[in-house]
């Protein structure tokens, strides 16, 4: 389900209780924005380095990879 929000008066945006408590962030925590074929996309940034650990995985298909490696050769 999404949720419906109304941008402020500043063009603040508030998230709500049940997504915030689905990602896990709070007050003051830092975010990623961006915008992707005219979609919003807004990402919590992690707080250790690790957390990014998979966070490409996918992205490209394993023919993909062959042939970069083969190039590499």
């Amino acid at each position: 389900m999404n949720d419906i929000i109304n941008i402020g008066r500043k063009y603040q945006i508030v998230i709500s209780k049940r997504i915030r408590d689905k990602v896990k962030i709070k007050e003051g925590d830092k975010m990623f924005i961006d915008v992707i074929n005219n979609t919003i996309i807004i990402t919590p940034k992690p707080n250790k380095i690790r957390d990014l650990a998979g966070a490409g995985k996918g992205l490209y298909g394993k023919e993909y990879i062959k042939k970069l490696r083969e190039e590499w050769s």
